[in-house]
């Protein structure tokens, strides 16, 4: 399906400016206070590049039946990186804006080093053209981050936000807006990379 990138722009410069105004009227959090309206970048980054990364994966997987979909997970995994690296940044300023200090061993911003760090492999495994060695890889990264996420979960470490922190719906409104720009400018880069890649036969 081909986007057409001057609609997609005009969505993103409408969704964004109805996403800015819902966000800026929001209220604050009650133990958070405003720096938790960083969700609003945080959470539609997140969501894009960990889907983005695990699509990647699934026709990375699928590649070995058909060639064809190594061209997509290449797309998708390309795509994906900008949104995570994006997401590492937002995640810094809102631990610092949070809790006043910056923690790498904070158990979110673990996870995500890890699922990250399997897009980067991923990506270089592409650079090699084995359809096979990619699925594999691919079938590899998905169960070990759902066995970390498990894992996390499990041993109730998941401590990014305190307990009892809440979002009334006025609070999700902006969160949809801002997730529906994002996914306008990911459409647009995902369209452009699967267009400009080469997979030779």
């Amino acid at each position: 399906m081909r986007v057409d990138e001057r609609r997609c722009i005009i969505a993103f410069v409408a969704f964004g400016a109805i996403a800015s105004v819902l966000g800026y009227l929001a209220p604050e959090e009650e133990f958070l206070g405003a720096s938790y309206k960083l969700v609003y970048l945080h959470l539609p980054l997140l969501y894009i590049s960990l889907g983005s990364f695990y699509l990647a994966a699934v026709f990375g997987i699928l590649s070995v039946r058909r060639a064809e979909r190594i061209k997509d997970s290449y797309a998708l995994a390309l795509a994906a990186l900008p949104f995570a690296l994006a997401n590492l940044v937002v995640v810094y300023f809102f631990e610092r804006a949070a809790w006043g200090a910056f923690s790498a061993s904070e158990p979110r911003f673990y996870f995500l080093l890890l699922s990250y760090g399997m897009l980067a492999l991923l990506l270089l495994l592409h650079q090699l053209r084995e359809r096979a060695l990619i699925a594999f890889a691919s079938a590899l990264f998905l169960a070990s981050d759902f066995l970390l996420y498990l894992r996390l979960r499990v041993a109730n470490t998941w401590q990014l936000h305190p307990e009892r922190v809440g979002m009334p719906i006025e609070m999700r409104l902006p969160l949809l807006f801002s997730l529906a720009a994002f996914l306008c400018i990911y459409l647009l880069i995902f369209q452009r990379m699967r267009r400009q890649i080469f997979i030779p036969r």
